[in-house]
């Protein structure tokens, strides 16, 4: 099984070095559209667009998989863990509180001290 990696923003794939450095398995750490990856055309940036761009290379890789999301990466984890037909064997993804409506982004994310709006939808 291959365990596959979203990173958070604003950071990219290399987050995961260290940790696959250790994995006794195959792993695959994915570098978000314009950050460490080039954006791909037509790519509107939003959290669908994410989502698509996610589910594509989910299935592109010899499943089912163990997914890990970091951060906005755990916000794409836990949609297309839910929502999604990928081949997964198991997920998992941090700041769960995310999932709050009161949630805050932190500075980095761009969105200052609002609250994160995030739908089931």
């Amino acid at each position: 099984m291959t365990v596959v990696l979203v990173h958070g923003v604003p950071e990219t794939a290399r987050v995961w070095d260290r940790l696959r450095e250790n994995l006794d398995r195959d792993s695959v750490a994915l570098s978000l559209p314009g950050f460490g990856a080039p954006v791909p055309p037509g790519f509107g940036g939003g959290k669908d667009d994410h989502v698509a761009w996610l589910v594509e290379r989910l299935r592109s890789v010899p499943g089912p998989v163990d997914l890990v999301g970091h951060d906005w990466g755990a916000l794409l984890t836990y949609r297309v863990a839910t929502v999604f037909d990928v081949p997964l064997r198991s997920w998992a993804a941090d700041v769960a509180d995310i999932l709050d409506e009161s949630y805050v982004w932190h500075d980095l994310a761009g969105c200052g001290s609002r609250p994160a709006t995030v739908s089931p939808s």
